[in-house]
């Protein structure tokens, strides 16, 4: 079983090791800077940011094992910005557990993931990722669109990095309604190359 906690303040137990774990997970060109997680959960007690959603995820009795944290937009958009689970317990299905838990929580259209593109991959074992990370949100319903050229953003302390935008639907939509939605939040940062698809 897995419990899902949402982190509520500054001063909450699982802050560290969710900090820790992302810190770790990610590489610092798709990191956010601490500080801004930390702005986020400081107005958060008062009811300020309503939008961000800082999730950890337990294991009876309370086992801290993975985090997560989305966004939720105007226009029913939603962005899963990170997601992670402990090394020692990857590869038993929390991650998938993890994911569906998250889902279930959003009321969105669309809900949006950016991927690792596997062909801007320096080594085989990064392509090899990269292609695992696609497949996985695949099979839990998530779709890339293709035809984009997308650039994450996370500050202005790191480059702009080239990306995959995939896309977890939550209603019947199609790879032009899905372009729209993107455009509306993501501006500038994605643009059309090619002919739209959902794949």
């Amino acid at each position: 079983m897995l419990n899902i906690r949402e982190l509520e303040s500054v001063t909450d137990d699982l802050l560290l090791p969710w900090l820790d774990l992302f810190e770790t997970a990610f590489p610092p060109p798709e990191r956010v800077l601490v500080s801004e997680i930390l702005a986020l959960l400081r107005d958060k007690a008062p009811g300020l940011v309503q939008s961000h959603h800082l999730l950890a995820a337990l294991e009876p009795p309370g086992q801290f094992v993975g985090m997560a944290w989305y966004e939720l937009w105007p226009k029913d958009v939603g962005l899963l910005g990170y997601i992670a689970v402990v090394p020692e317990k990857r590869g038993q299905g929390i991650g998938s557990r993890f994911y569906r838990e998250i889902v279930k929580r959003i009321s969105a259209r669309v809900l949006f993931l950016e991927m690792e593109m596997p062909e801007e991959a320096t080594s085989e074992q990064q392509r090899q990722f990269a292609l695992r990370r696609i497949q996985f949100y695949r099979q839990l319903g998530a779709l890339r669109l293709t035809g984009i050229h997308y650039l994450q953003t996370v500050g202005p302390h790191q480059p702009l990095t080239p990306m995959h935008l995939m896309v977890h639907p939550f209603e019947p939509i199609d790879a032009l309604e899905v372009f729209e939605l993107a455009q509306g939040v993501f501006g500038d940062l994605i643009c059309q190359v090619g002919p739209l698809a959902l794949e």
